[in-house]
């Protein structure tokens, strides 16, 4: 069993919150600190001990797990209550992200205890991939890769949105893998919509094909996007099409330690609108990648977050014509010491089928 840094890394940066302890609900953050999955689980991290609490469903399999580094106990709110009353904890670190319901709940079961909240926390924890979680991510983008190569052979005339998502998806299970996300499959004018649903639209000659799919394994996702065309595409479209590459590519050599990410943001912005298409372009250049498929920091214009070696954020920008087409190319870039390496390896020149 993998022994997981990350216990000592939430219990140093919730020191500077000034919590006794810290409860942690979300399932993203269950499973990072704990590197086990259930549907019913709470943490409460503590200076002296780490408790995970479940019910009988997991209980067993919980402790043969991770029992060497949690107390693992059947129960919920009302147990972990006796425990935070039984140590005296004032301050209790929670998680912003939980539904209000269950904050009521809390706060009606926790009384007396002041409530600090620690997604903060948590995020600046999970921004920085350690050797193991990239490792993880790049055999997800390995086999993402492997759905689009053998995808590519079965992109025909007359095939729907459906079906190649559908194949996209049976390839990344076949190869060990569970779904990062719903695959997004566009045709033609269905591309101007940068999360368009499937449908059966079926395709035609002179089309592109927008793909935007992720493997995940052992729990860290990948997410990768290339657009490709059925038969020669007319000149308007190949000059976007260019245009979307050389962005992806100027801003991906920018990336390094130190940089801001508007800064990022703004290099491939810049460049697009050098050809009159930055007003299509309507989202932000990338976002983080982990156990999450959108984690913080992320490549927005308003995100001044300074970028940090072991950080794994997506490149994709992309040009959106209403009703017409749309085109985006997304790789997952890794910031190293020096500079960045990009864990995205297919061929992202247009390939014409």
């Amino acid at each position: 069993m993998v022994k997981y840094q990350s216990m000592n890394g939430i219990k140093d940066i919730l020191k500077e919150y000034g919590v006794d302890a810290a409860l942690v609900i979300t399932a993203s953050n269950t499973f990072y600190l704990s590197g086990y999955e259930s549907t019913n689980c709470r943490i409460l991290i503590t200076d002296e001990k780490d408790y995970f609490f479940t019910d009988m469903r997991y209980l067993e399999e919980a402790k043969n797990a991770i029992g060497d580094r949690f107390e693992v106990l059947l129960g919920g709110v009302e147990e972990i209550k006796d425990i935070v009353s039984g140590i005296g904890v004032k301050t209790l670190g929670v998680e912003e992200n939980i539904s209000y319901g269950e904050y009521k709940s809390l706060e009606d079961l926790f009384k007396g205890v002041k409530f600090v909240a620690t997604d903060k926390a948590f995020g600046a924890l999970r921004a920085v991939k350690s050797e193991r979680e990239i490792n993880l991510i790049k055999t997800a983008q390995s086999v993402t890769e492997t759905a689009f190569n053998e995808i590519l052979p079965f992109i025909k005339e007359g095939v729907s949105e459906i079906e190649i998502a559908a194949r996209l998806e049976y390839i990344m299970l076949k190869n060990g893998c569970e779904l990062a996300f719903d695959s997004i499959v566009a045709f033609g004018e269905n591309g101007s919509k940068p999360h368009a649903h499937r449908s059966d639209r079926k395709l035609c000659r002179g089309e592109f094909v927008t793909m935007d799919f992720g493997a995940k394994y052992k729990g860290y996702c990948s997410d990768m996007t290339r657009t490709v065309a059925l038969g020669a595409v007319d000149e308007r479209k190949a000059r976007a099409y260019n245009a979307v590459l050389e962005a992806n590519k100027l801003a991906e050599k920018a990336i390094r330690p130190g940089k801001k990410c508007c800064d990022i943001d703004g290099v491939a912005r810049k460049y697009l609108a050098g050809f009159g298409l930055d007003k299509f372009f309507s989202h932000s250049l990338g976002h983080s990648v982990g156990v999450d498929i959108h984690e913080m920091p992320a490549f927005s214009p308003k995100c001044d977050a300074v970028l940090e070696k072991g950080m794994i954020i997506t490149v994709e920008p992309g040009v959106y014509l209403e009703g017409d087409f749309g085109l985006r190319i997304e790789d997952m870039a890794l910031v190293t010491e020096s500079g960045v390496e990009i864990l995205t390896h297919a061929d992202k020149n247009l390939i014409v089928l």
